[in-house]
C-alpha cells in the first residue's frame, strides 16, 4: 500500500471517529486495496461497522461531505458499505465472508 492511500485511509478514520465517536465499532478496509493487488486506479473500499442498528440512507448522507472531499483532494474514489457489529460476525453471505476473510481493520 503506498504512502498516499495511507494517508487517505488515516484521514479517514480520523474524520470517521471524529463522527460516530463511541457508536463507531470498527473500520475495515477491503478488497484490492486489502489484498495487495491495487492498480494506481483502484477505489478504496471500506466497510464501516457501527455498534447499534441504524438507517443506511442517513448514514450515507452524515459521511458524504467527509468522502466526497478526500476524494475531491486525492483524485481517488473511495467507497463506503455500513453494517453492524452483529450483522458483520453472523452473517454468513459472500460479501462478509470475503471482508471477513481479507479485510484489514483500520
Amino acid at each position: 500500500m503506498n504512502e498516499q492511500i495511507q494517508t487517505i485511509i488515516t484521514k479517514t478514520q480520523q474524520g470517521l471517529k471524529k463522527l460516530y465517536g463511541e457508536q463507531l465499532d470498527k473500520i475495515v478496509l477491503f478488497g484490492s486495496q486489502a489484498r495487495g493487488d491495487a492498480t494506481p486506479d483502484s477505489d478504496i473500499d471500506i466497510l464501516i461497522v457501527l455498534k447499534n442498528s441504524f438507517n443506511y440512507s442517513q448514514e450515507s448522507d452524515r459521511i458524504s461531505i467527509l468522502i466526497a472531499d478526500l476524494c475531491l483532494e486525492y483524485n481517488v474514489l473511495i467507497s463506503c458499505a455500513f453494517t453492524t457489529d452483529e450483522q458483520f460476525h453472523h452473517h454468513n453471505n459472500a460479501f462478509f465472508r470475503n471482508i471477513r476473510q481479507e479485510g484489514l481493520a483500520i
